[in-house]
């Protein structure tokens, strides 16, 4: 199945959030649940996901969270209570 994961990239010491789009691609995954899996799953693995690397560079440290998950024709799957677009 193919998603797009929009992520954000909180340099948290600093204020500093940063959203970027990342298309994914994963054979495995079928469902939401799915795909709430692989990414809590990558999350937790050192470099599965990398989407500092896709903004804005800024010292100190950040966490990145997905915040919206699409379909390959762009509806909206999840979106993060929190995230105000």
């Amino acid at each position: 199945m193919k998603f797009t994961v929009k992520w954000e990239v909180n340099y948290y010491e600093k204020g500093i959030k940063l959203y970027c789009d990342i298309d994914q691609y994963e054979d495995q995954v079928n469902t939401l649940d799915d795909i709430f899996i692989f990414l809590d799953e990558g999350l937790e693995e050192p470099d599965t996901f990398t989407p500092e690397l896709e903004v804005e560079p800024h010292d100190g440290n950040f966490n990145i969270e997905y915040v919206v998950i699409y379909d390959q024709d762009g509806k909206i799957l999840y979106k993060d209570h929190d995230y105000n677009d």
